[in-house]
């Protein structure tokens, strides 16, 4: 792929910069750069707020934070009897009773309800981290879309232009026939093009909708924070034993760990003491009583058996999170440091001006020094070469976000440098 930077004719600028299409809700055009910052940390924000998955998995914590005060309070409630009995004489009783948590069962669930809201807490973490480097993606996605479409209209100009003069310079008989239509049928690909990339640009904001909830409808640029650089690689250890994904893993696992010892609980029979008084005809009575159930027909050791498998499963999944994540620390790196390379190349040797260039291939061609061919493919290999600057500068953007993303610093990066500007 040619390497090349975005310009504009006229207006555009040599740098590109993302465009971000969104909710006037969110956007005003005139913004400084550091309140566009701010305001592209606001969209993600207010759309990670609004995601259902995310309400899901903060309804799971709700969820786990209720079971663990219910597993605070005591296990079992005490059950109140009474009796009456009429034959040749009478009797009547009353009696109380109370299970007792003789292996401190309730200890055992409470400890697996904290351990299970830690880990529903992690997951919450993990997927607004998930869903942020999809929202972003989406954002960059978007203003690649525009700014190649912004590009194909314009391209669309220069050849409607362009036609325009060749039918004055063939009317005046300076080309043939074959060349204007030639002039004609590259206008004519070149509106086919324009339709596609619009048709794309409508499916990148489709893509944006449903990850924020709000069609894009407003347009707003921000300062470029890509670094050409990444951290020292060392620190990537850390990152990945702290990435959300593999602490959400990881206390998953801790919850199974648990579930093993509250298993074994579980499964110990408990003794029920009672209490009862009552009179039988004219005498007084008082009996006190102790139940056990005995596990003879089924311990329960199956349970535990369940428990163990389980764990182990969480334990390993774990490993195999942290195993991926850093792969795919490893990876973001490389595409980075290649795509950055680059990039930074491109900037120091390749850029161009578009409206330079075209002009001067137009006052060649109508001196003569140059054939319709020769023109139409300079123009049109001109242009390609201004699209793949901006695929390059958007594979940037979504190389920058994996990276912030398999760190696990991205939610980090985007909040500190909007209030950083």
């Amino acid at each position: 792929m040619p390497f090349v930077i975005c310009t504009r004719a006229g207006l555009f600028a040599c740098l590109f910069i993302f465009v971000v299409w969104t909710s006037t809700t969110y956007a005003k055009a005139n913004s400084s750069n550091g309140d566009e910052m701010q305001q592209l940390a606001t969209i993600v924000n207010l759309s990670l707020e609004s995601n259902p998955e995310i309400q899901a998995a903060q309804a799971a914590v709700d969820a786990a934070q209720a079971r663990l005060t219910g597993a605070g309070l005591p296990l079992n409630n005490p059950e109140l009897e009474f009796g009456a009995e009429r034959t040749d004489i009478s009797i009547y009783t009353i009696g109380i009773s109370q299970t007792i948590d003789w292996h401190d069962k309730q200890g055992g669930f409470e400890q697996v309800a904290r351990a299970e809201l830690a880990a529903a807490k992690a997951r919450v973490e993990a997927i607004r981290l998930t869903k942020t480097n999809e929202l972003l993606d989406a954002i960059g996605s978007v203003a690649v879309r525009h700014e190649i479409t912004s590009l194909a209209k314009r391209q669309t100009e220069i050849l409607d232009r362009f036609v325009r003069l060749a039918e004055r310079r063939h009317s005046a008989g300076d080309i043939s026939q074959a060349e204007l239509e030639l002039a004609r049928l590259s206008l004519t690909e070149a509106v086919m093009q324009h339709a596609g990339n619009g048709a794309d640009l409508v499916g990148a904001k489709s893509e944006y909708f449903s990850l924020s909830g709000q069609m894009p409808n407003s347009l707003v640029t921000f300062r470029d924070l890509i670094p050409l650089t990444l951290p020292e690689k060392q620190e990537e250890e850390t990152l990945a034993q702290n990435h959300p994904q593999v602490q959400a893993a990881l206390k998953k696992a801790q919850s199974a760990r648990q579930q093993i010892e509250t298993a074994d609980r579980e499964r110990r029979a408990d003794p029920t003491f009672g209490l009862t008084t009552g009179r039988e005809d004219t005498e007084s009575l008082v009996a006190l009583s102790i139940s056990i159930p005995l596990q003879v027909r089924n311990d329960f050791r199956s349970n535990v058996d369940a428990a163990q498998a389980e764990a182990l499963e969480a334990e390993q999944e774990a490993h195999q999170v942290y195993r991926n994540l850093q792969a795919r620390l490893n990876s973001a790196r490389s595409r980075f440091k290649l795509v950055a390379d680059a990039w930074g190349l491109w900037v120091t040797q390749g850029r161009i001006s578009l409206q330079q260039h075209i002009e001067l291939l137009e006052t060649l061609w109508q001196a003569g020094e140059i054939s319709t061919a020769d023109y139409l493919l300079q123009v049109k290999q001109t242009l390609g070469t201004q699209i793949a600057s901006i695929e390059l500068h958007g594979n940037l953007w979504n190389a920058w976000i994996e990276w912030l993303s398999a760190s696990g610093t991205l939610n980090s990066w985007l909040n500190r440098s909007s209030m950083e500007q």
